[in-house]
């Protein structure tokens, strides 16, 4: 029964704290009205938050039409803490650090750090990366008064999310990395991990958290201009990268073995590196030749084609192109893949292709921490590994009032 009552009280706090995160300035009985709870349930659980400082008091509403007292409006409190997103790729790195509100507070990019005596040592060079990137934001953390209380990345690769596991990165030559036993607590906040293309996900998740369309695919096909000391045989250099992400029912798809997110194109065949079938020439020329670029746009949307009715999603989302491709992206659809066209107009999907912004892998990233914390587990099932319990996120809020808890 405990292990019941303990499982129904962070359930709720879960629900209760999406409700006020997607909803700011809902009241205690806008959020019992939503949830179907007891008025006493919401009020022991905001008294909870409340305590916690990770929810606020604002203004008073006004009365309803029988009296009684105000409406007391309720919001995420932004000084509660923050969490550090980070994008890792070969060639680059991208931070973007944001407040439990979802502000952005910081920003910075630079080239992938390298320690050439450890490129024999894949895992090795990995670590030292993140600690790289960690030793140039800790400075602006230190000198910031809302203080980060864990750190997500961003990578290309399969991710086992509920066991921290990098089942396996090509680009970075890893393969069944244990990350959580190795940078779970290293530098005094937890650290989790996702696939790139799924932060998308998480990310567009958050920016329209209060949509109604809960169901979409995202795309990630990005240029990427390589690392010279990272060219191996078995990863992929200078060219595009593509990764598609699944939402359903505003949850992001794992899949099996947390798969989703890997792509290969319907002209690949076998043996051929890489994720598709077009020819070398066409790949390596593909951000600067249009001709190339359409071959590129017409592989990519005619595979996309055969997903659409077999997903059925709410909406497309193209994220890592160029602003000035977008219209000619649309124009190579329209001309090239007409059946995309007619399919996406017969599953009423709404096609959307994002703003070119480096920082969106990084956001996405962090944003899943935030929102992994409204997730409600099977109570059979064991507990995910990416996320916290809410006991230990109150403790780390508390514990960053009294000292920073980053370190290197």
């Amino acid at each position: 029964m405990h292990v019941n009552n303990d499982y129904q009280r962070n359930a709720n706090i879960s629900r209760v704290f999406e409700t006020v995160w997607k909803n700011p300035n809902f009241s205690r009985i806008d959020i019992a009205r939503t949830l179907n709870l007891y008025r006493s349930t919401v009020s022991n659980i905001i008294g909870t938050l409340v305590e916690s400082g990770l929810i606020c008091e604002g203004e008073r509403g006004l009365a309803t039409e029988k009296g009684g007292r105000k409406p007391v409006f309720l919001s995420i409190n932004p000084d509660f803490g923050s969490v550090i997103g980070i994008e890792l790729q070969l060639d680059s790195y991208h931070v973007n650090i944001i407040s439990f509100d979802g502000r952005t507070l910081f920003q910075k990019e630079g080239p992938t750090p390298v320690e050439e005596s450890l490129l024999n040592n894949p895992e090795e060079l990995f670590v030292f990366m993140i600690d790289e990137i960690i030793k140039e934001i800790l400075p602006e953390v230190e000198n910031r008064k809302i203080k980060p209380l864990a750190i997500s990345i961003g990578i290309p690769g399969i991710i086992d999310i509920d066991h921290g596991i990098i089942k396996h990165s090509a680009p970075f030559r890893i393969v069944n990395f244990n990350y959580a036993e190795k940078l779970g607590q290293k530098y005094g906040i937890p650290l989790f991990m996702e696939n790139d293309a799924r932060c998308c996900s998480w990310l567009q998740l958050a920016l329209n958290k209060s949509s109604p369309k809960k169901d979409f695919l995202c795309v990630l096909a990005r240029n990427y201009s390589g690392n010279p000391l990272l060219s191996y045989p078995e990863t992929y250099g200078k060219g595009i990268g593509i990764g598609l992400s699944i939402t359903m029912n505003g949850r992001v798809i794992n899949g099996r073995n947390f798969g989703v997110g890997e792509y290969i194109s319907r002209s690949w065949t076998t043996y051929q590196k890489g994720q598709t079938g077009l020819p070398q020439a066409v790949l390596k020329t593909v951000d600067t030749d249009d001709d190339s670029y359409a071959e590129w746009v017409k592989d990519l949307f005619s595979t996309l084609t055969i997903m659409i009715p077999l997903l059925h999603p709410e909406i497309v989302f193209v994220h890592g192109q160029s602003n000035r491709r977008k219209e000619l992206l649309k124009e190579i659809i329209k001309r090239d893949v007409p059946q995309f066209v007619s399919i996406m107009e017969t599953c009423n999907c709404d096609f959307k292709v994002v703003d070119d912004d480096t920082y969106v892998i990084a956001q996405g990233a962090a944003f899943m921490f935030i929102q992994k914390m409204y997730e409600v587990q099977i109570l059979e099932s064991n507990p995910s590994y990416t996320g916290l319990s809410w006991d230990q996120l109150f403790l780390l809020g508390q514990q960053s009032k009294e000292k920073i808890l980053l370190k290197i």
